[in-house]
């Protein structure tokens, strides 16, 4: 009788830890699946929303940010320097041969063109100028073509500080003038603000000369006697002529 109530006891007692066992190991279960079940839902929470199918991606993620791009112009400061447009306007001095010393206004609508218009002094009388130059990259090598006009002058004085007395062509150099027409190339050197420049070419001067008969007749007379030859001059000569040029100057760009 004892033996079967030890049993029995035992029985329930085992039965009992084994529903124990199995309530706990549930409990943990459960209690692990709800701890994995909120990180998912926090990391949910964090995850920046996915667009829907329907729609096309923000064009500002998959692209870069629009660029300004500005035509600019070769100013001729020289290779590997930003380029930037041209200063239009400028002043030019420069001093050659037949040219005189001329000052004058410079325009440049264009990086590759450049034309002036200048008034000068050639030691004689006044003058005036009108050219331009083809500079194909915008600087460095230039081409250039020019028309000018020197008024008629008294060359007494100059001839005489570099010659002496002019003697019987005293009254030959009492009215010289003369028009040209330059035809040069060059080289230019500076930058944005100044610029140097030196050219050389070739000039055709067209000149009127007045008074050639005082140089084959006395004061006074009317002609040149030889024996029964007489020489009459009737017509001022014309001289036209091809002669070297030079010029040197500097532009100043404003």
């Amino acid at each position: 009788m004892g033996c079967k109530w030890k049993a029995t006891t035992w029985s329930r007692t085992a039965g009992y830890s084994v529903l124990g066992v199995a309530a706990l190991l549930g409990n943990l279960s459960e209690a692990r699946a709800q701890d994995v079940g909120a990180d998912s839902a926090a990391e949910t929470a964090l995850a920046p929303p996915a667009p829907p199918l329907g729609d096309a991606a923000n064009p500002s993620v998959l692209s870069a940010p629009p660029a300004s791009y500005e035509s600019t112009h070769y100013t001729g400061t020289g290779p590997g320097q930003p380029a930037r447009p041209p200063r239009k306007f400028g002043a030019m001095l420069d001093l050659g041969v037949p040219d005189g010393i001329m000052t004058s206004f410079v325009f440049r609508p264009l990086p590759q063109a450049r034309v002036h218009a200048g008034l000068g002094y050639n030691g004689v009388s006044p003058g005036l100028r009108l050219g331009g130059e083809y500079l194909p990259f915008g600087w460095g090598p230039s081409l250039g073509l020019a028309y000018g006009h020197y008024f008629e002058g008294d060359a007494n004085g100059l001839v005489g500080s570099i010659a002496g007395e002019a003697g019987d062509a005293e009254e030959l150099l009492k009215s010289i003038g003369y028009d040209y027409v330059n035809l040069r190339v060059g080289m230019e050197f500076g930058g944005d603000r100044f610029t140097f420049f030196a050219r050389g070419g070739i000039s055709w001067l067209h000149m009127t000369i007045h008074h050639f008969d005082s140089l084959l007749d006395p004061p006074g007379g009317g002609g040149v006697a030889n024996g029964t030859t007489t020489i009459t001059i009737t017509e001022d000569p014309v001289l036209n002529a091809f002669s070297p040029t030079l010029n040197l100057g500097l532009i100043v760009q404003l």
